[in-house]
């Protein structure tokens, strides 16, 4: 196992599965100068690293991230810069060729929830509760409005986020925000068993599989049909591919040796 270990966040690395720590828990995670940066930092290390295919995104302490640390509101931190690289992160986050899962817990805010919606999966303990309150602090919550209204259409997304509302782990489910609500005590294992099924799946055909859902909003059926070959042929010429064929020949096989016609 490989660890990277940054001011405000740890990344353990244990073959195909990463798992990301957002570890400010003193502040329940918020985020300062130094996270922003972190979260550039550690996003492109697991860019980098191509026998990466599952990462777990989760939370010291009490919460999973309480957004933007309010002393960099206080204190005049908030530059266009800031907000740059912020989205330079979440968005390489979601760009990561792996399957991202976020193992949420007590506050998903702001950033937090930012965080969350760049990652494939969402998960959440029972106890968590979320909001985008960016408007509240004059400001804009970078992409995330943009990312909710493809998750939950525009009327749903406006209501979330002109009025910055809080709402729990079981009202996203019910929206379709949040794929698995668990007890907090079932959380990280529920995270690492899903993590395990998702490793038993041919990666390659995963990988294409998230690249077409996400791309679905940004290009038209007529592009996505013309990537379809490269994309099959891809998984077709995968070695996970060739695995399964050969599984299902041996199944073949013995079958025909069971009951001969």
């Amino acid at each position: 196992m490989s660890v990277l270990e940054l001011e405000t966040m740890r990344c353990e690395v244990n073959g195909p599965l990463a798992q990301l720590r957002l570890n400010r828990p003193e502040v329940l995670n918020a985020a300062n100068w130094a996270w922003v940066r972190d979260l550039v930092t550690v996003t492109d290390s697991l860019a980098r690293n191509s026998d990466i295919h599952v990462v777990i995104v989760s939370g010291e302490g009490r919460s999973f991230c309480s957004g933007l640390d309010v002393k960099e509101l206080a204190q005049d931190n908030l530059t266009l810069d800031w907000f740059l690289t912020w989205e330079q992160g979440v968005t390489a986050l979601a760009q990561l060729p792996a399957i991202n899962i976020a193992a949420i817990h007590g506050y998903c805010l702001g950033g937090g929830l930012q965080v969350a919606l760049a990652c494939d999966l969402l998960l959440a303990s029972s106890d968590a509760i979320f909001s985008i309150p960016a408007v509240r602090e004059g400001v804009v919550a970078a992409l995330g409005p943009a990312r909710l209204t493809r998750l939950l259409g525009a009327s749903r997304a406006k209501y979330l986020c002109l009025l910055g509302r809080r709402f729990s782990a079981e009202e996203g489910l019910s929206m379709g925000l949040i794929h698995e609500v668990v007890p907090l005590a079932d959380l990280e294992q529920r995270a690492l068993t899903l993590a395990e099924e998702l490793l038993s799946i041919p990666f390659t055909a995963l990988l294409h599989t998230k690249r077409q859902i996400d791309s679905a909003f940004e290009q038209d059926l007529t592009f996505l049909k013309a990537q379809l070959s490269v994309v099959q042929a891809d998984c077709l010429q995968s070695p996970e591919h060739a695995a399964i064929r050969l599984q299902y020949r041996e199944q073949q096989a013995r079958r025909q040796v069971q009951n001969p016609t």
